[in-house]
């Protein structure tokens, strides 16, 4: 299913929501995202990479743990 949204690309991307279906039983949604564009995988921002991010250099230490990865990305519409 597609759905267009309007988003604050100031907030992370949301990876998933949690819905009830038609039975009353909740069921998890996962989100992938068209036409993304630059994205950083450590804040979930978009508009910069990881390379740039604020939160990634302000980190003690960064594992190379990310909470978001390319499975964001919706494959490219035929």
């Amino acid at each position: 299913m597609r759905v267009r949204v309007k988003i604050d690309v100031r907030q992370p991307l949301k990876k998933d929501t949690r819905v009830k279906d038609k039975n009353g039983e909740w069921c998890t949604v996962k989100f992938k995202y068209e036409k993304l564009g630059v994205f950083c995988f450590v804040c979930g921002i978009m508009g910069h990479a990881e390379n740039k991010c604020e939160v990634r250099f302000s980190m003690d230490h960064d594992d190379g743990r990310r909470d978001w990865s390319a499975e964001i990305r919706a494959d490219p519409r035929r």
